[in-house]
């Protein structure tokens, strides 16, 4: 089974440069097979507030479908983390 990895970027700035972390875990993951990593939007707090983890479910499946890795009607299992808690929830795609 294929499995998409959404990582989201943090920006981080010392007052004189910005900096931008989080393409290298993405870019690390290429060598596992199967693995398709997906860089997630900055904006997207790291804190995960239900908004923001819908958000970035729906761009992640939205990005598969658009791949092929998914499909109308597939199953799909979701792992997140929300706060402290790893969850770990199955969803069926709709149309």
């Amino acid at each position: 089974m294929p499995v998409l990895s959404v990582v989201i970027p943090r920006l981080k700035t010392n007052q004189l440069k910005w900096s931008f972390s989080g393409a290298f875990e993405a870019r690390q993951s290429l060598i596992v097979r199967g693995l398709f990593p997906m860089l997630a939007d900055p904006r997207h707090p790291a804190e995960s507030t239900s908004a923001s983890n819908e958000s970035v479910l729906k761009v992640a499946l939205d990005h598969g479908k658009a791949a092929g890795v998914i499909k109308s009607h597939d199953r799909v299992v979701v792992c997140q983390k929300v706060g402290d808690a790893s969850v770990v929830k199955i969803i069926e795609l709709e149309d």
